[in-house]
């Protein structure tokens, strides 16, 4: 059927058929897209209302700002002394390879009257930093039931110079050095020891030789 064969009422009929149809796709076209985003934001809300609903809030504190101001203090107090304490015992320390502090060492033992057998410098295996998040540069604290030499090792933060010494002597000859290592002017700490008695029988009225192998931290 052609549009010319319609009378006036069937055309204005079609008119209105073809303007609700553009109408209609204009509307889907133009709305749609903000009707979805209607949508999310309204999932967003909701999502948002759940998360608070479950969020824990912090009550009051009990205690008050010049309360929480005093503890931050005494913190501050006792950080600075254990600086303070620190610096102290590094100047306590002799410089990293000191021969001076060797020499004396050596010197010790003969005026102590034991014989030095071995005296060489221990180095043990660097510690590694495996943590991935952290700088390789940082320096690792070991826990305490690693040992003294995995404490002291390279890469650690209390990192010494070690020094293992086998040396014969009686025992009051070795007494006398370890006592005397506190004399000496730098800190000298015996962080193992290891005694044996000599296979060989002492003259009569004469002292057991004893075998001592010590790790020396300097």
């Amino acid at each position: 059927m052609k549009l010319k064969q319609l009378n006036n009422r069937e055309r204005a009929l079609a008119g209105i058929i073809l303007l609700v149809i553009v109408l209609s796709g204009y509307g889907l076209l133009r709305f749609e897209p903000r009707l979805e985003n209607i949508q999310r934001l309204e999932q967003q809300k909701e999502a948002t209302l759940n998360r608070l609903a479950k969020m824990d809030i912090p009550t009051e504190p009990q205690e008050g700002i010049d309360e929480i101001k005093r503890k931050l203090e005494d913190q501050q107090k006792a950080l600075d002394a254990i600086r303070e304490s620190a610096v102290q015992i590094e100047q306590q320390l002799a410089p990293v390879d000191s021969q001076e502090l060797k020499v004396k060492i050596s010197e010790l033992a003969r005026d102590s009257g034991i014989r030095i057998r071995v005296n060489e410098a221990l180095r043990p295996q660097p510690l590694k930093n495996n943590n991935r998040r952290g700088n390789e540069d940082n320096e690792i604290i070991p826990p305490v039931t690693t040992g003294w030499i995995t404490r002291m090792s390279p890469g650690s933060m209390f990192q010494r110079p070690l020094q293992r010494l086998e040396v014969d002597g009686s025992y009051l000859a070795l007494r006398r050095f370890i006592h005397g290592l506190d004399e000496l002017p730098y800190q000298v700490t015996v962080i193992r020891l290891n005694i044996e008695k000599l296979e060989i029988s002492p003259f009569k009225g004469s002292s057991q030789m004893l075998k001592t192998e010590m790790i020396l931290a300097l």
